[in-house]
């Protein structure tokens, strides 16, 4: 495998965001993003719309295996050289149906977390979470005490 095709949806956010922040990232592959449902993408990949549909983000290989949604997520993330830990971690089964969410997450806090991975010093980490606001911690219908028996 050399090259992944992401064939993202044009109209969705998330999937916008995804392909801008994967155009900037350092990649072990090779990418080349294709907006869904486009004249490129059916010469490209005529096959395809019998396995996905046209809310499915998919990612193909140069060798032809086919990623879709979750999994597509996955792939997209292995790609890159500072995240490829990340997408082996999200592959895990508990948590691969979340990777959707993971990538939101990421995403949206990807320069901090970014700034956590390639350091290795602690006391920068530790600031940098000491900065992150926490809400209140609250017990439901009850007291503390009624917890601990």
């Amino acid at each position: 495998m050399e090259k992944l095709y992401v064939l993202y949806d044009p109209k969705c956010e998330l999937c916008e965001r995804l392909k801008d922040w994967l155009l900037v990232q350092r990649t072990w592959l090779g990418l080349s993003m294709v907006p869904a449902g486009s004249e490129k993408a059916h010469k490209m990949f005529p096959e395809l719309e019998k396995i996905a549909s046209g809310n499915d983000l998919a990612v193909i290989s140069n060798s032809g295996e086919v990623y879709l949604n979750n999994s597509a997520w996955i792939m997209a993330l292995y790609a890159l050289e500072d995240y490829r830990e990340w997408a082996c971690r999200l592959a895990h089964p508990m948590i691969a149906p979340f990777a959707r969410q993971a990538f939101e997450m990421i995403s949206k806090n990807r320069h901090v977390i970014s700034r956590w991975l390639s350091s290795d010093r602690p006391e920068e980490i530790a600031g940098e979470l000491k900065r992150v606001p926490l809400a209140p911690c609250a017990v439901p219908d009850g007291t503390v005490s009624d917890y601990l028996r």
